[in-house]
């Protein structure tokens, strides 16, 4: 490990868990307005100055790097080009602390989809004088962890994608094309809490078993290489008492102009039980989520109002969210 300074860095002993896999940390403001976010920082952190250069990323497209700080968005910045060159070690040349740090590697999760093969857990070298962060050890799955199968199981992944990306573009509307992703989803998925790598679209789309997070992540990916704004939406389930249940996930698209909730997952278990395809959850209002809550970060995400893209106002009739019984009001 490189050292620039006297002072001796420390590994911190205990393993960090994402937590984007099951939710996020804080809240903060969020504003749809795009704006150009390339910004030189300079830091010192020894008698030199460090400067660092931050990628542009669309502040629309990418909601949770919308929402951080400054130090925050230079760490997730630094986080995502070292991941998307497939570096499990990140030297970190600016000032960061690690709550700033935890935020952004949840932000770059949640908004970065096609990092399939980062696990569920990461650590860090500090300098133990004010606990900055020097360094970042970011584990891969294990189909992921050298370059030469990092390279192999990312063609894999993309000609999974594009294959089905160029089905899709069989239809003419993109509600169609969103309609096709999510029932080849459904259809392809099955739903498996013992599933390898199941917080990633990977187990959804090429090893076809997943949980929530594979089926969210699936979507999202999938939307946003159609060229439509799609987000990974953290959330709890609730019971009939409104009690969180326990973490769940599901996702947000833009279709002419407006947000609507997309939970595929909750679409498949539903069709099972009901025999055959129904959309309950397709394209539906905040008021329409039954059992579902936002949390933390996803709290700023934007709110859904509209009913034009809903399923039954394109495609016919289906059965509604509030006709569905759910298992603990039995």
């Amino acid at each position: 490990m490189k050292v620039k300074s006297s002072k001796p860095v420390l590994l911190v002993a205990a393993v960090m868990a994402v937590a984007a896999l099951s939710g996020c940390l804080g809240i903060t403001d969020f504003s749809l307005e795009p704006t150009d976010s390339a910004v030189a920082l300079h830091e010192t952190s020894t008698p030199s100055t460090t400067v660092y250069v931050r990628s542009n990323f669309d502040l629309v497209q990418n909601p949770y790097f919308a929402m951080l700080s400054e130090s925050e968005m230079n760490a997730y910045s630094l986080i995502y080009e070292g991941l998307s060159k497939g570096n499990q070690t990140i030297e970190c040349p600016f000032k960061l602390n690690s709550d700033q740090l935890s935020k952004a590697m949840d932000s770059v999760l949640n908004d970065h989809p096609e990092l399939f093969w980062i696990d569920n857990n990461y650590g860090y070298s500090y300098d133990p004088v004010d606990g900055s962060v020097k360094e970042i050890k970011v584990n891969f799955y294990d189909f992921a962890d050298t370059p030469e199968k990092l390279q192999a199981v990312r063609a894999e992944f993309e000609a999974t994608v594009s294959s089905i990306i160029a089905e899709s573009a069989n239809y003419d509307t993109l509600v169609e094309r969103e309609l096709f992703i999510h029932d080849y989803i459904c259809e392809n998925t099955e739903y498996d809490e013992t599933a390898p790598y199941h917080q990633s679209a990977y187990s959804a789309l090429v090893l076809h078993r997943s949980v929530c997070a594979g089926y969210a992540r699936s979507f999202q990916y999938l939307m946003q290489r159609s060229g439509v704004t799609c987000y990974y939406v953290t959330g709890s389930t609730l019971n009939s008492s409104n009690e969180e249940n326990g973490p769940h996930s599901w996702n947000l698209i833009l279709l002419n102009g407006s947000f609507y909730n997309v939970d595929c997952l909750w679409d498949d278990n539903a069709s099972d039980t009901y025999g055959s395809p129904i959309y309950p959850f397709f394209n539906v209002t905040d008021d329409e989520m039954v059992n579902h809550a936002r949390i933390q970060m996803a709290l700023a995400l934007p709110k859904c109002t509209a009913t034009e893209c809903r399923y039954s106002n394109q495609f016919g009739p289906t059965i509604e969210a509030d006709s569905i019984v759910f298992a603990d009001d039995e």
